[in-house]
């Protein structure tokens, strides 16, 4: 038997197009829409299940893809959908409907459909990971801006400070708590980490010597600087249980932030499952593949996934490798979570860390570094210089 949709409700028909059970939908546009929107997810609406209900030892063909395997199977197109479809007064005389009432209806639904579906994708949890994570890189730019030039200022102060403490948070630490340098001695203790400074390096110091008014300045641009490093933080958290939500096994294979950033590059969760390991392996490293491409340099090996901690402390020569495992990972992981499959994140983790394991063992050294070949530029063949012939040139008035 053979299961067919329009806009009045579910029809069931046998091999030759005979109408045998018929279930109209909700007298509302937006509940008889909604059965419709189920169907194409692949699930049962309640219609359906009265039509089931009445036919029990009964399998189906539907030219809807139906998750129940067992009770239904796919077939598009179908010839008895073809019939249905040219038998248009057929089917509305079933549903005890007018074709003008069925063209105000058909109006309705498909506006309440089109409503239901832009709703749908503005709903979509993966596109909260995409502005989620544009505002993550936005923040890091603006952070980075903004140590640039408290760097450069602060150093008119106390320029020895700068190479002294490296980590950017540090140094904002140093200035909010020990503003004047003269005031290190006193509030060193203050500090939540071991300063390498001591009272030679700042008798020693070459800076000069500014107001309080100066210090007050560069002391509110540190405040924003470190509210923004909170704000980051949080931003970091609400991302990784956003992920963790989406898309579980992406998750712990790739780690909740680097799993966010290849959701948001490839556009969400859907687009990220359709990608080969390959692409994968590359995302954020475009500008680099188009170059090697254009010039001949040396083709980039990873991209975002680079952020990965056992990539960025594993040697050169081990990158690459350990960079590909991981997108083979990250590529069925993905594809897991965009279908809604069984949570597999552990075992793909295992199997990643395994691998990794075999190849720090399998090459702990780095292999010679092959010689580039020059390229030897190509030599036009060496031609007769022409002599100028006076005689081809008349004199004479143009």
């Amino acid at each position: 038997m053979f299961i067919c949709v329009n806009l009045n409700g579910i029809y069931l028909l046998d091999d030759k197009g005979k109408i045998n059970d018929f279930e109209t939908f909700s007298k509302g546009i937006r509940p008889s829409a909604k059965s419709i929107i189920k169907l194409e997810k692949g699930k049962i609406p309640y219609e359906l299940k009265r039509i089931m209900e009445r036919n029990p030892d009964i399998s189906f063909f539907s030219e809807y893809e139906i998750k129940d395997k067992t009770k239904f199977q796919f077939i598009f197109p179908s010839e008895v959908g073809t019939l249905f479809r040219e038998n248009q007064a057929v089917n509305l005389e079933k549903a005890q409907i007018s074709e003008e009432e069925y063209k105000k209806k058909q109006k309705s639904i498909l506006q309440e459909l089109a409503r239901l579906k832009v709703s749908s994708l503005l709903g979509e949890k993966d596109k909260l990971i995409i502005h989620s994570v544009y505002s993550l890189n936005e923040f890091d730019e603006t952070i980075n801006l903004f140590l640039e030039r408290i760097r450069e200022w602060y150093s008119i102060h106390f320029p020895e400070s700068v190479a002294a403490i490296p980590d950017n948070k540090n140094f904002i630490e140093f200035i909010l708590k020990i503003g004047n340098k003269a005031n290190f001695q006193e509030k060193k203790d203050t500090l939540s980490y071991e300063s390498k400074l001591n009272n030679e390096i700042i008798e020693k110091s070459l800076g000069v010597e500014l107001t309080t008014e100066d210090l007050s300045q560069i002391k509110e641009i540190a405040d924003l600087i470190d509210i923004l490093y909170k704000k980051k933080e949080v931003l970091e958290n609400y991302i990784t249980n956003l992920v963790n939500e989406v898309a579980p096994n992406t998750s712990v294979v790739a780690t909740p932030i680097i799993a966010a950033k290849l959701i948001s590059h490839a556009g969400g969760l859907k687009n990220l499952s359709v990608k080969p390991s390959s692409t994968i392996q590359l995302m954020g490293a475009e500008k680099a593949l188009f170059r090697h491409i254009k010039t001949g340099a040396d083709p980039p090996k990873y991209g975002i996934i680079l952020q990965y901690p056992e990539i960025g402390k594993a040697p050169w020569w081990q990158k690459g490798k350990i960079a590909r495992t991981l997108a083979a990972k990250i590529a069925i992981a993905a594809r897991v979570d965009n279908v809604g499959g069984e949570y597999v994140g552990d075992v793909l983790k295992n199997d990643l860390l395994k691998r990794i394991a075999e190849i720090e063992k399998k090459y702990p050294n780095a292999p010679p570094k092959k010689e580039k070949e020059r390229q030897i530029p190509r030599k036009f063949d060496s031609r007769p210089n022409k002599k100028f012939e006076k005689s081809k040139f008349k004199k004479g008035k143009f």
